[in-house]
């Protein structure tokens, strides 16, 4: 795709005014730069940066999209309309919402952080939601949570001088998130210097000291599975005051993974695609005329020392085993898939549950707190309080985390020379979860294969022992059985996973099938949700 700006932005008022159009309106991200008055063009006569990415309309290009996604279609019969996706995701709208409280407020790492006021917010919203469904003894766990930093501010500013072109001003790079485990305080100005990668061939022969960094990683599909992987650390331990990772992916998204890719507590930033190619484009063009591009990183944060609470709740069984239900509570960002659709699946559990007949198993609801923030693990705080009554008695622990995101693909037409590859937009399916089960026990392997042959589940093909995600407090217990599907698309721990990124024909597979999946290990023998061999099922159950 090759075109003038003003060619894209006559393009873009055709489309607007053509609402029958069956093809996406493209939107260029930068906008022309001025002639200077003399001399040769701003920043080269390039296009500037623009701003972040829209959260609630994401990084799509068609915010309307004329195919449906895949209907969630079960088995005939009366079904409980609490599991509906309708109804699941107006409680993912109230979640994300309490995100945008703090957005609102002006908080730089927004969203449901716990330590912060939506957090509490959002905590106490789902205890009441319990106690309204049934579960009278829903109540706050208070712990005390400690050396949890968070930043409060960062900034990316690049240099304007005349050498870049008459005219040229600092511009500031909007979708810069300050990374690291915190806390990250400073301010440096040095020079940019591109290192590739920040492979060790990328780094040969490159003279890093005193410099900042630029590299590039590729979300292979997320954040948690960027490639190259930890490269921060090898530029840093080059030598390098500062650094920069760009993400080549859709849109200006801003992403936060705290020290996932290794600087520690240095000043490291990560920016989007497109502030991503304007920094790759202006260091080319700076290279080429024999010139030399400087940055300011600056960077502050705080540390917090308060008590949190996880959200605990019970359902009676028959007896006073247990199956303990996890959904963590805070998210960053909008949050909607990770994780308002993991919480609201949690508490439509709840609901239905409360309306049938008792299960074998007490069944215990835990929203906790502090997965993504290190010094405030809600899941072993919740561990380290009830080692004794719940898990003590614990046959099973389930966790719904990320259960419903909209696949995404790159589009086969939209074709971009203004950021990293084709457009974004959503799918028809699913995000592909990871199915783990600790102890491969047969039984509950067996129940996942039901998902996907009755419950329309998308999944790998393979059933892990390991459990990414919020049951790493759990991860030596191995004694209890634990499960989980859990995924990271394009959009996790990035401002673009919102609402819209939440079907609600996702999440009513995913709750349907959890209320199946927890209604048959709640009541089966203990043998066999500890590995005993088991028939696999042939027939499909009834649809809760």
């Amino acid at each position: 795709m090759s075109r003038t700006a003003a060619g894209l932005l006559a393009l873009s008022l055709v489309m607007m005014a053509s609402p029958a159009s069956t093809q996406p309106a493209v939107r260029p991200f930068m906008r022309p730069v001025a002639s200077a008055k003399s001399g040769a063009p701003a920043w080269f006569g390039l296009r500037l940066p623009g701003p972040e990415t829209d959260p609630k309309a994401g990084p799509l290009e068609a915010a309307a999209p004329l195919l449906p996604a895949r209907l969630a279609t079960f088995a005939s019969g009366p079904m409980d309309p609490v599991l509906s996706g309708a109804a699941i995701r107006q409680d993912v709208a109230t979640i994300v919402g309490f995100s945008h409280q703090s957005r609102a407020a002006g908080d730089y790492l927004w969203g449901r952080v716990t330590g912060r006021p939506a957090y509490d917010t959002t905590i106490a919203w789902a205890a009441e939601a319990l106690r309204r469904a049934g579960l009278s003894d829903a109540h706050l766990e208070a712990f005390r949570a400690s050396d949890v930093n968070l930043p409060l501010q960062g900034e990316i500013r690049l240099i304007g001088t005349e050498a870049m072109g008459a005219g040229s001003r600092d511009i500031v790079l909007n979708s810069a998130m300050v990374g690291g485990d915190g806390p990250v305080d400073g301010v440096v100005t040095a020079p940019l210097v591109y290192a590739g990668q920040g492979l060790d061939a990328d780094l040969a022969g490159r003279d890093l000291k005193g410099k900042i960094a630029v590299i590039v990683a590729t979300p292979d599909p997320s954040l948690y599975a960027a490639t190259p992987s930890n490269r921060l650390t090898a530029v840093m331990d080059a030598g390098a005051v500062g650094a920069i990772e760009i993400l080549a992916q859709p849109g200006n998204l801003k992403s936060f993974d705290r020290d996932r890719h290794g600087c520690g507590r240095r000043l490291c930033f990560i920016v989007g695609g497109e502030d991503g190619f304007f920094l790759q484009n202006v260091l080319g063009e700076a290279a080429k005329a024999g010139r030399a591009v400087s940055a300011t990183l600056s960077a502050s944060s705080e540390t917090l020392d308060r008590d949190i609470s996880n959200t605990v709740a019970t359902l009676p069984g028959r007896t006073d085993r247990t199956v303990i239900i996890v959904a963590h509570a805070d998210g960053w960002f909008g949050g909607a898939d990770d994780n308002a659709s993991g919480l609201a699946v949690m508490i439509a559990l709840a609901r239905h549950f409360a309306r049938q007949p008792k299960l074998e198993r007490t069944l215990v609801f835990v929203a906790s707190a502090g997965h993504h923030s290190a010094g405030a693990n809600g899941v072993r705080a919740f561990r380290a309080r009830h080692e004794e009554d719940y898990l003590a008695k614990a046959d099973l622990i389930v966790n719904i985390e990320h259960p419903a995101q909209s696949a995404m693909m790159r589009t086969y037409v939209e074709r971009r020379n203004d950021n990293f590859g084709s457009a974004m937009v959503a799918a028809s399916g699913d995000l592909s979860k990871q199915i783990a089960v600790n102890n491969r026990a047969p039984f509950l392997i067996d129940l996942w294969r039901q998902g996907i042959a009755c419950f329309d589940l998308d999944a790998q093909r393979f059933v892990d022992q390991a459990l990414p995600g919020d049951l790493n407090g759990f991860s030596d217990l191995k004694s209890v059985p634990q499960t989980q599907m859990i995924a990271s698309g394009a959009v996790y721990h990035t401002s673009g996973d919102d609402l819209y990124s939440v079907p609600p024909e996702a999440l009513e597979r995913a709750a349907r099938f959890h209320a199946h999946l927890v209604r048959a290990a709640a009541n089966a023998t203990s043998d066999l949700l500890r590995g005993a061999d088991v028939t696999s099922a042939k027939a499909c159950p009834p649809t809760p």
